[in-house]
């Protein structure tokens, strides 16, 4: 991870709220998915990572995330996209984060839904990164891809589409739409109109006790 010295002022304030987003149960569980999926074992069990620190260090030469895109496509190694399966310098390993952020986004996840290199590279705004996966994971489901989901997946909508006959159309343009107004609720009935002077009137009781 770069070497970068301590944030002050609103800097400090951004990062403060950013680590407040990060949930280690979430990363946790992230971890457990990527491990079933890949068939590959961290070097310590997901549930005893602690810190977004540790998650960082754990993916960030991004060999895991891009085994995990060509299990979800369901190709071997190196046919969806080439990877360096044993990165050793930072650009190898960014290459590797950036090669899957690519495919994601040309699979079907939003791009809003995705984050940047550096964030995991550098460990910023982590909980984009367990944002992105876990939106990678609904639609991997959506479509149907050959591998195991755990029951916090979100289930994406789906569209609708729908029909309907000449008959049917005629009949809705005969409903006249509440849009259009109404007679039947409250009117403006001697109400002065807008931007007319307010009309002060004295009560026969107080004309009475003038004169």
């Amino acid at each position: 991870m770069a070497n970068h010295g301590p944030s002050y002022g609103l800097s400090r304030e951004l990062e403060r709220k950013n680590q407040a987003r990060f949930c280690i149960e979430e990363a946790q569980e992230v971890l457990q998915w990527l491990q079933d999926v890949t068939k590959s074992r961290f070097e310590k069990n997901p549930k005893d990572f602690q810190t977004a620190e540790e998650v960082s260090d754990a993916l960030k030469d991004g060999v895991l995330l891009c085994i995990l895109y060509h299990k979800i496509v369901n190709k071997a190694n190196n046919v969806a996209f080439r990877f360096n399966q044993n990165p050793k310098m930072p650009f190898h390993k960014m290459e590797n984060i950036s090669n899957f952020l690519n495919a994601i986004k040309l699979y079907g996840v939003p791009e809003i839904s995705c984050f940047q290199t550096v964030d995991l590279y550098e460990n910023k705004q982590f909980y984009k990164i367990i944002e992105c996966l876990r939106a990678l994971a609904a639609v991997a489901q959506s479509k149907s891809a050959p591998i195991p989901f755990p029951n916090w997946v979100v289930k994406i909508s789906q569209k609708q589409k729908r029909e309907f006959t000449n008959e049917q159309i005629k009949g809705g343009e005969a409903v006249i739409p509440l849009q259009y107004g109404t007679n039947k609720c409250a009117s403006q009935k001697g109400m002065t109109p807008y931007g007319l002077s307010r009309q002060i009137k004295q009560s026969d009781t107080l004309l009475n006790n003038n004169f």
